[in-house]
């Protein structure tokens, strides 16, 4: 059996799915910040109340799994990402924080509101300049990050922050417009009009660019040509009808079609990137812990997986339809 593979495909499947579940909820408070009405805005927070802290728990099994089975990918990239991974940490702190103040602080709410997307866009922009770190190149030197915490800034890492808040903003608009009630809708489809080119455009403008600098992924493209031809050409089939074609009548589809993109993006990204746990650096089984270390995490994973999954599934289903007009206490 190999471990570090099976350890490797649950930390992807942790984070694909803190990627499409807390990604929506970020492009709602990333939309916070263009909706100028108060009561717009109350109802937007509605719509995600009774799930958005829990899509968190995938982030928290993703770092579970990096530390307890790949320690030394752990201990390398921690550093190399200290800086975005702190902020992003922190605004999702603020997150947190500023959505209980608003309802306890009625005569401060327009405040809390303007700090919860801006935690909310600033946390989608530190996810985004790590994933434009990776696929820049992590430098290692005897199983050590060997860099500076600075290198997350150059024009791949933030070119990757600006398309990650964009496609998150797609995931939001998409989830307005499945849950909210018509007027949101309209402001949903609006942002979605604007959101879905925008996102389309910088992802394949960082593809390409990252095709151009890292070596490692022009040699992916050799081994993998038809698997990601395929892949691209359903990301922008799918950006495409999320611009420009008419809005169904079903209200989900939006939303579906938006995850589904996302989804795409992280199977791209598999392919690219594997068998390194360090893109282009280290392997899997370079980076793995001991035996013992991967089948204990494993049989964690076992029983606490579908645990999580199940209250989850739960919430979704007791709080499916639309968002009522007075939230969902009435």
């Amino acid at each position: 059996m190999d471990l570090p593979l099976l350890s490797a495909c649950f930390a992807g499947l942790a984070l694909t799915l803190y990627v499409m579940l807390d990604g929506f909820d970020l492009g709602v408070g990333i939309l916070l910040l263009a909706q100028p009405r108060g009561a717009y805005r109350d109802h937007m927070i509605d719509s995600i109340t009774p799930t958005w802290d829990g899509n968190e728990t995938w982030l928290v099994m993703t770092g579970i799994t990096f530390f307890t089975a790949f320690p030394i990918a752990y201990g390398i990239l921690l550093p190399a990402f200290y800086l975005p991974v702190v902020v992003m940490l922190l605004s999702l702190g603020i997150r947190g924080v500023s959505f209980e103040f608003r309802v306890q602080m009625k005569k401060y709410q327009d405040r809390w509101d303007l700090a919860f997307g801006f935690a909310s866009l600033v946390a989608a922009f530190m996810q985004g300049l790590v994933l434009g770190g990776l696929f820049q190149g992590v430098t290692v030197r005897n199983l050590q990050f060997s860099g500076s915490t600075l290198d997350i800034f150059r024009p791949l890492a933030l070119l990757s922050g600006a398309a990650l808040v964009v496609g998150y903003t797609v995931l939001g608009a998409g989830w307005l417009y499945l849950k909210a009630n018509r007027a949101i809708a309209a402001f949903a489809n609006t942002s979605l009009r604007a959101a879905a080119p925008t996102f389309l455009a910088l992802s394949c403008a960082g593809c390409a660019y990252a095709a151009t600098i890292q070596p490692g992924v022009r040699l992916a493209w050799a081994s993998h040509p038809f698997l990601l031809s395929v892949i691209t050409i359903l990301f922008i089939f799918l950006g495409l009808s999320l611009s420009v074609l008419p809005l169904p009548e079903r209200a989900s589809t939006p939303f579906a079609l938006g995850l589904t993109i996302f989804l795409l993006g992280m199977v791209g990204f598999a392919i690219i990137v594997f068998p390194g746990i360090i893109p282009f650096e280290l392997s899997l089984w370079q980076a793995a812990s001991s035996p013992s270390s991967q089948i204990f995490l494993l049989i964690g994973a076992a029983f606490v997986t579908p645990v999580i999954l199940a209250y989850s599934a739960f919430a979704y289903w007791v709080f499916r339809g639309k968002t009522p007009d007075g939230g969902w206490t009435e």
